[in-house]
C-alpha cells in the first residue's frame, strides 16, 4: 500500500469518527432539551394543580360543573402524585417494575382512585393523543394498578 493511500484511509477513519462523536453529542442534547422541556412544563402543570387545590376560589372556577369545589380539591392534589410519576417514568428514571410499584402503591389511597375513577378515562385520551408513548405505558399502567387495587386489598 503506497504512503500516500494509507494516510487517506487514515484521514477517513478519523473524519468518521469524529462525525460519529458528533452525531451522538447532537443526539445527546436533543435529549437534554427534550428533558428539560418536560421539566418545565410538569412544574407549570405542578404550579397550577398546587394554587387551585389550595384556593376554593380557583377550584370553583375549575371544578366540573357537577363537582363542589371541596370535592375537587383533594382530586387534584392526588392528580398531582399521577403527574409526579409520570414525569419521573417520562425522564427514565425509574425501570418498569417500580412504575408498576408505584402505581400500585398510589392506588391505595383512596383519593387517588377517586380521581382515576373520575378523571381516568380523560388521562387515557390524553395520552392517546399525545406524541409520547411513555404516558401511554404509564397511563395503562396505572389504569391496571386501580383496576388490581382491590384484588390486592
Amino acid at each position: 500500500m503506497k504512503p500516500t493511500t494509507a494516510v487517506l484511509i487514515a484521514g477517513t477513519a478519523v473524519s468518521a469518527a469524529v462525525a460519529a462523536v458528533g452525531i451522538a453529542r447532537v443526539r445527546q442534547e436533543k435529549r437534554t432539551h427534550a428533558d428539560r422541556t418536560d421539566i418545565a412544563a410538569a412544574r407549570v402543570q405542578m404550579d397550577w394543580l398546587t394554587q387551585v387545590a389550595t384556593n376554593q376560589d380557583l377550584a370553583k372556577l375549575w371544578a366540573p360543573e357537577d363537582m363542589s369545589a371541596e370535592d375537587y380539591m383533594p382530586l387534584l392534589h392526588a392528580n398531582r402524585s399521577l403527574c409526579a410519576l409520570t414525569l419521573i417514568n417520562r425522564l427514565g428514571l425509574i425501570s418498569e417494575k417500580q412504575r408498576t410499584f408505584y402505581a400500585a402503591e398510589l392506588m391505595k389511597n383512596k383519593t387517588v382512585r377517586a380521581y382515576w375513577d373520575r378523571f381516568g378515562g380523560l388521562r387515557a385520551e390524553e395520552a392517546a393523543v399525545g406524541k409520547d408513548a411513555r404516558d401511554q405505558t404509564i397511563t395503562a399502567i396505572l389504569d391496571q394498578a386501580a383496576r388490581d387495587y382491590p384484588a390486592a386489598a
